[in-house]
């Protein structure tokens, strides 16, 4: 059982969404599909509803039963030694001061002392990719860019990045978000030798990426239509840390959590948001 409940649904969003689920109530959303499908839909809400919130929950193995998420509401997931709680947020009555976002000294100290403590990260490599396509539907949208960047806890070691060839003309409005155009792709590689040279990169590290139910999925997609052996290990959600460890943040895109950790974040580009995931990454560690 499926239950997803939003406010600010736009129409087309609501018309993926009917497609797999009943519509009882206006924004509630009840059904049954399987965790693929799950995952796929959760994705586009997040990606769709802009300023809007959303709820899912939905039936899993553990002891309460249930799982459920949150995207752009105040109202946080916490983990309490395997049970899941809601934190609620304080009234105006309740708030008689507003703190800065960030952390104060002390805990920067704090902070700073288990890192000593817990070298845990110190000479390890990751893996950090992403992905660029011409739309949001897992069986029909193709990958027109794929990045990765190999980096420990003080640089970059290795960039790359591969423009995918097509056959069809790109929607104007993915021209306009990435700059990509027909003719940078016409320039671009075939997407078995792409896979294959990431695969390279990837194999035996662990992977971070943002968002990993959709990049993974396109890509998982794409090793197994080429016939490919799968790479990927132990692959990372940065947006899943993020909403572990970040509490006073308006939302969750990578470009907000770059402007609350003070980190540069370039045009939206494969090679760009992998640099920008990275310090966003580390950010993350310190915490």
């Amino acid at each position: 059982m499926v239950v997803i409940t939003m406010n600010s649904c736009p129409p087309k969003l609501r018309g993926d969404l009917t497609k797999w689920l009943f519509e009882i109530h206006t924004g509630v959303y009840v059904g049954q599909v399987n965790a693929k499908v799950r995952e796929m839909l959760w994705s586009r809400v997040c990606q769709n509803i802009k300023d809007g919130q959303a709820v899912m929950v939905y039936s899993f193995a553990n002891e309460q039963h249930l799982e459920f998420r949150t995207h752009n509401t105040f109202w946080k997931v916490r983990d309490l030694d395997g049970i899941k709680l809601m934190m609620r947020p304080k009234s105006p009555e309740q708030t008689e001061e507003v703190l800065p976002k960030g952390f104060s000294s002390a805990s920067k100290r704090l902070m700073a002392g288990r890192r000593r403590k817990n070298p845990g990260n110190i000479g390890r490599e990751w893996a950090f990719l992403d992905i660029e396509t011409d739309g949001l539907d897992f069986e029909k949208s193709k990958i027109i860019e794929i990045a990765a960047i190999v980096a420990d806890e003080e640089e970059i070691k290795l960039s790359w990045n591969a423009l995918i060839k097509q056959d069809t003309a790109l929607p104007p409005q993915i021209v306009e978000l990435t700059h990509i155009t027909d003719e940078m792709l016409d320039r671009g590689i075939e997407l078995d030798d792409a896979l294959r040279q990431l695969s390279d990169i990837v194999k035996g590290r662990t992977v971070v990426c943002f968002n990993k139910s959709f990049d993974i999925t396109f890509l998982d997609r794409g090793f197994r239509d080429n016939n490919l052996e799968d790479p990927f290990g132990r692959v990372i959600d940065a947006l899943a840390l993020a909403r572990k460890r970040v509490r006073d943040i308006d939302n969750y895109r990578l470009g907000s959590l770059a402007e609350y950790f003070g980190v540069s974040c370039e045009q939206h580009r494969a090679l760009p948001d992998c640099e920008t995931l990275y310090r966003v990454f580390l950010k993350l560690n310190e915490i």
